[in-house]
């Protein structure tokens, strides 16, 4: 019985069970008791609603393993995760189906997410080879000028960190940002097309300097306009190029200037432009009787001069030469510039200096600070950390040095620097040298010049003495016997008559001529022949004061009026003092000749250092020639009397007494007479 019962409450679970259970009660006992009938039909409901929870909680927890493995896989899919799990999928339902499609096209993306990656990487890897490999340095900036991309390139040259660069200004980044650059970003904004700016200096704010060809073009990422900057440093290109042109353009500077300075300071030019060896300031030495004296410097005294001469440098379009950079460079340091000037060391002195011009050797001074070497007064002229010393040698000696810094950028003075310095210091020293040994040729040119002009004065003075002893033996003679024939008619007793009175007239006529001739005879002599000087101390507007109240009444008779604007300091000068009022009378005579009437003349004397100058004007009709030192030839006259020695006898007394004359046109009309007269020392 039990076994029976047991089974009937499996038959009552199977999926017969209600009928099973029927049959075998029927079968078994014939009969239905009414009990067992309620039995059975509570069971048969207890099993269906135990077979429709069973049935739903089988369904429920399976779909519900179905729903989250899909769950898993699509979170896989966010996360780029297409083939991890669920590699095989046995279909039983729906849920399954759709899983093992969901695998499949997982493995389907995974296949070309790793070929893209693939080929992404092979693009990345390319991308990394081009930009780490070439030599270019670039930025990229947005539409407000902002960094947003910088090379590893740019930094290391620059010396900047990332965070220091990123979403920062290009005029945060550089100490100017010059007209050029900025036009040519503005050019790029407005027209789209790529601007390529030659031969630009660039500064940075930790002072770094280049010399840079600059490419600026304009790209589009995410329908943003962005500017990327290339630039290319040419600096070492160009100092080598100008190494090549430098001394070529020194020589052809030297032929033209006619004074040292301007040859020094075109040496010191090529030291520091940035184009040649690029150095912030220079200093250059000779040797003169045994003492290294100063003689140039160039650069600045200040940052901020820096700054103007490297802005003004950059303004340019980068291909002028040296030359025309120095009115720049000349407007700025005037305090370094007179603190060289004053600078003397003695050659045996011992101090960095004279050690590597006796040594003949570059000294690089790394901390002078700290060197022992380079002494208190070159340590106070320097006033600098680093600095190089160069000689300037010619022929295994000695003529001096050249001193080079970064005052202002700090820039290290590398060896490339060094060497460069030495190669243009030799041929500046023999630049120097050969400067000198024009300026000896052409002095001694002057002093060739100046003999023949000496000559050609003295074959004129020979020609005058000659032409003199001529006049002497034909004119004076037949003269003397004339004035003296004269001189008896005019003695001679006559009666009171208009013809006596005729006879009279005409002898004396005869006579005044006579006279006139005599003296013309007198002036030819007395120029002729060398002059006997009475020279004493003498003050030089007494002699004018003098000369002007002896021909006051001929400037009364002319309506000519004289002014006198005499210095009372002037020193005593040692002169013959009628010589001197000779020639102050004959300047005056010939300015009121050549004034009319209601014209002035003035004359005016000052001391300047060791000389005296006097000057006489007049609002006459001035020197017609092309030079108007013609007058002072002998024999020269625009007037109808007289021979034309009277200024020639004015330079002749003043030659005589080492002073010099000059005569020119006044803009204003007239002409002036200039004297300069040495003071004894």
């Amino acid at each position: 019985m039990r076994l029976n019962f047991i089974t009937f409450v499996f038959l009552v679970i199977s999926d017969s069970g209600v009928i099973a259970a029927l049959l075998f009660l029927y079968s078994r006992y014939h009969i239905i008791h009414s009990r067992m009938v309620y039995i059975l039909a509570g069971c048969i409901i207890l099993m269906l609603v135990l077979r429709a929870f069973l049935f739903f909680m089988t369904n429920w927890i399976y779909y519900r393993k179905g729903i989250n493995k899909i769950k898993g896989v699509v979170s896989d899919f966010k996360k780029g995760k297409f083939a991890q799990s669920y590699r095989e999928v046995k279909v039983v339902n729906d849920l399954d189906e759709i899983l093992r499609e969901l695998v499949v096209a997982g493995r389907h993306l995974d296949s070309i997410m790793t070929a893209q990656k693939k080929e992404i990487d092979n693009f990345i890897e390319l991308y990394n080879s081009i930009i780490f490999s070439i030599s270019s340095y670039f930025m990229v900036l947005d539409d407000e000028d902002r960094v947003l991309f910088a090379n590893d390139g740019f930094y290391k040259k620059f010396q900047f960190q990332s965070d220091e660069v990123y979403g920062k200004k290009i005029e945060d980044i550089f100490y100017f940002v010059n007209a050029r650059l900025k036009g040519g970003i503005t050019q790029v904004r407005q027209t789209g097309k790529t601007v390529v700016l030659e031969k630009t200096h660039l500064l940075t704010l930790n002072k770094i300097s280049i010399i840079a060809d600059i490419k600026i073009s304009n790209i589009v990422v995410k329908d943003a306009n962005q500017i990327i900057i290339i630039i290319d440093d040419v600096t070492k290109k160009l100092r080598n190029d100008y190494q090549i042109s430098l001394m070529s353009q020194i020589s052809e500077s030297i032929q033209k200037d006619d004074e040292i300075d301007r040859v020094l300071f075109t040496i010191l030019t090529g030291v520091t432009s940035g184009t040649g060896l690029g150095f912030n300031r220079a200093m250059l030495f000779l040797v003169e009787e045994g003492m290294l004296v100063g003689k140039m410097a160039v650069g600045p005294d200040s940052f901020e001069e820096a700054i103007q001469i490297w802005t003004a440098a950059s303004t340019t379009s980068g291909d002028t030469s040296f030359v025309e950079i120095k009115s720049a460079e000349m407007k700025a340091g005037v305090n370094l510039l007179n603190r060289v000037l004053a600078a003397r060391f003695p050659v045996k002195a011992d101090n960095i200096f004279t050690r590597a011009l006796n040594g003949r050797e570059n000294i690089h001074v790394a901390d002078s600070w700290n060197d022992e070497r380079v002494g208190g007064e070159v340590r106070d002229l320097m006033d600098v950390k680093e600095f190089i010393v160069t000689p300037l040698v010619v022929v295994n000696k000695g003529i001096g040095i050249i001193v080079a810094d970064n005052k202002f950028n700090n820039a290290p003075i590398m060896k490339e620097n060094i060497e460069l310095l030495s190669i243009f210091a030799s041929q500046a020293a023999m630049s120097i040298e050969s400067y000198s040994n024009l300026d000896t040729v052409r002095s001694e040119m002057q002093k060739l010049s100046e003999r023949q002009e000496a000559i050609v004065e003295s074959e004129k003075l020979a020609a005058v003495g000659r032409i003199a002893a001529h006049m002497a033996h034909e004119i004076r003679n037949p003269l003397v016997t004339m004035g003296g024939y004269a001189r008896r008619i005019m003695q001679m007793p006559k009666e009171k008559s208009k013809v006596s009175k005729k006879i009279d007239t005409s002898a004396e006529i005869i006579l005044k001529e006579c006279e006139r001739l005599e003296k013309t005879l007198s002036n030819v002599m007395d120029f002729s022949r060398p002059a006997k000087f009475i020279k004493e101390f003498n003050n030089i507007n007494e002699v004018i004061r003098d000369t002007v109240s002896l021909l006051k009444n001929l400037f009364q008779e002319k309506k000519v009026e004289v002014g006198m604007e005499l210095s009372e300091d002037i020193p005593l000068v040692k002169s013959d003092f009628n010589q001197m009022k000779q020639v102050m009378l004959n300047l005056l005579q010939n300015s009121l000749d050549a004034t009319p009437a209601g014209g002035a003349i003035r004359v005016r004397s000052r001391s300047e250092a060791d000389l005296i100058e006097i000057t006489i004007s007049d609002t006459g009709s001035g020197i017609g020639e092309e030079d108007p030192n013609v007058v002072f030839e002998p024999f020269y006259s625009t007037k109808v009397t007289g021979v034309g020695l009277g200024l020639a006898i004015v330079k002749k007394i003043i030659k005589d007494h080492n002073g010099t004359i000059r005569a020119s046109n006044r803009e204003g009309g007239g002409a002036e007479f200039t004297i300069r007269l040495p003071v004894p020392g």
